[in-house]
């Protein structure tokens, strides 16, 4: 019998990791064992696969293939399209970039972290920009998440979106403050068959004006809103937490699901930029009333029948339909799957393109003071960034890393249920990578953990109760999966 696979996969390679499948609806890869691999190859249309003679693994493998539609029984002259061939690319693999076009905004946020009012990380040429999308291209990124500053404010923003749809790479969100987004916008981006989700700002009723800096900005927010739930985009917004807009979470949340919003993640600031200055500083929630203000609002959002998906930092997540909750920081790995589980599992696939050039793991540490340890694309080509360097080692710290690096790790008897905490929260505060987030060991030494079981538990019984579970997803409080923010 002869096998062939279906147009949308193509065999792809990249350093470290030959045996790649590449899903192009889905911009993803998949990985398999060599032994499987091998097999995978032959099924091009042109070699006899004996199935009599394979290994029971085999078999599976192979019937595997064919229900998830990989492949097919090839025909006459049914071979592989010359875009479906093996290539390799010259980096690690890298799922997703979150990539900054510009430095400036039309804003003058008091809490950006990267200080975009006055444009701190500056606005690469367009020229520089191109070349950026070369490079992602060249090293097999083919999912890009575009943010600033403002992007919107480029004159050339169409230009880098056509070339990136030259080389296949998707945009899969947008970051924005929606105060461009508008009809022609929509429009341009249908035209191009881009239909990316958005992810924009609103940080409180009546309160979005003040922390955005700009007179109208909450208006314009709440129109876009309106706009993309019209135009059936997908949208997920942010807010910022501090000693004014806290009493204003409920009504915001509620008020964010009304205008179509599928997800809200919600925070304080990070002490960076201009949330640095004096002059707003004494806007910052300590820890301990952040999560009191997360405490008492669990119960509200399941009294309101948890209107959308949220994300309270660090502490409960949930998603509509699901029949368990979890909570942020609660990660249960043993001393032995520490030595090979990753400190964040974001990092695996993600990276950070400043607009400065800078590469880096996460876009929350770009204005750090470690930020001297990452290197630049304008100076370093990324097929070098990507391959073996100091960058793709923080990317794949591991926990047991993490737990080494610091002696209280090891003593603490928390220390099955924590991985150490997040590499940003740490490096906001000090310079060691491998550090512990102080922020997390506050948590559970605290009993934050049985607090907030404590203030989900009976409101989520009765929210169940009117709104039967829909999936299961093996969430909850001891689930160890990640969830991307960025998707």
């Amino acid at each position: 019998m002869k096998y062939v696979i279906n147009p949308q996969y193509h065999l792809r390679g990249w350093y470290k990791s030959p045996t790649g499948l590449f899903d192009t609806r889905k911009k993803e890869a998949f990985f398999f064992s060599k032994e499987h691999y091998l097999l995978l190859l032959r099924c091009n249309g042109v070699h006899e696969i004996d199935e009599s003679t394979l290994t029971e693994a085999n078999l599976r493998f192979l019937e595997d293939l064919k229900k998830k539609d990989i492949i097919r029984e090839a025909s006459f002259l049914d071979y592989l399209l010359p875009e479906q061939e093996y290539r390799t690319y010259p980096a690690r693999y890298r799922k997703h970039v979150h990539w900054s076009i510009t430095g400036a905004c039309n804003l003058r946020c008091r809490h950006c972290f990267m200080s975009a009012p006055h444009a701190k990380h500056g606005t690469p040429s367009r020229e520089q920009l191109l070349k950026v999308v070369d490079q992602l291209a060249e090293c097999g990124v083919f999912t890009v998440g575009i943010t600033g500053g403002e992007p919107l404010i480029r004159e050339d923003f169409f230009e880098i979106l056509d070339a990136l749809a030259k080389h296949r790479i998707g945009v899969s969100i947008l970051y924005t403050n929606g105060w461009l987004v508008d009809e022609a916008l929509l429009d341009k981006l249908e035209e191009r068959k881009m239909h990316p989700n958005f992810q924009l700002s609103f940080d409180g009723v009546g309160w979005h004006d003040f922390l955005r800096g700009v007179p109208g900005a909450e208006e314009k927010t709440i129109q876009a809103l309106k706009l993309l739930k019209e135009r059936h985009y997908n949208v997920s917004v942010s807010m910022c937490i501090h000693r004014g807009n806290r009493d204003s979470l409920r009504e915001t949340v509620r008020l964010m699901a009304s205008l179509g919003v599928r997800s809200m993640k919600c925070g304080s600031m990070m002490e960076l930029g201009e949330w640095a200055d004096k002059e707003v500083k004494d806007l910052h929630l300590t820890r301990q009333e952040e999560l009191e203000l997360f405490e008492a609002y669990i119960p509200q959002y399941f009294e309101d029948d948890a209107p959308l998906s949220i994300m309270m930092a660090d502490t409960l997540m949930y998603t509509p339909g699901d029949d368990q909750w979890r909570i942020y920081d609660v990660r249960r790995v043993t001393e032995e799957e520490g030595k090979k589980a990753p400190s964040c599992g974001v990092l695996l696939s993600n990276f950070y393109i400043g607009a400065d050039g800078m590469v880096a793991p996460c876009m929350g540490m770009c204005d750090c003071g470690f930020a001297e340890h990452f290197p630049n694309l304008f100076e370093t080509p990324l097929r070098d960034i990507l391959h073996d360097s100091e960058l793709t080692d923080l990317c794949t710290a591991t926990v047991e890393d993490v737990r080494s690096h610091n002696p209280k790790c090891r003593e603490c008897r928390f220390i099955d249920r924590c991985t150490g905490g997040c590499r940003n929260s740490v490096l906001m505060k000090a310079d060691d990578y491998y550090g512990i987030d102080e922020d997390v060991c506050y948590f559970f030494e605290n009993g934050w953990e049985e607090r907030i079981t404590r203030a989900a538990e009976e409101p989520f019984r009765e929210y169940l109760k009117r709104n039967p579970p829909k999936k299961k997803n093996g969430g909850g409080p001891d689930a160890m999966q990640e969830e991307d923010p960025y998707l």
